[in-house]
């Protein structure tokens, strides 16, 4: 008898070492998609920071107007 109780303990202990896994390995998972996710947002806001500074510097630039006709 005490070998099945021992038995079902050792079961049991490797049923949750396994979900504990499966959980460690979906957070992973989760992690992995999180940082492409962010890396991807990053280059994003770094690619519409460098068209607003591009934009910016045009404006800042004196404007070519045409040469004023004397009367």
């Amino acid at each position: 008898m005490e070998k099945v109780t021992n038995e079902a303990a050792t079961e049991q202990a490797i049923d949750r070492i396994r979900a504990a896994l499966a959980r460690l390995e979906s957070a992973v998972s989760h992690s992995r998609d999180l940082q492409d996710r962010h890396g991807r947002l990053r280059g994003t806001v770094e690619d519409t920071l460098g068209e607003i500074d591009a934009l910016l510097a045009q404006h800042r630039q004196p404007q070519h107007l045409p040469p004023q006709q004397k009367p």
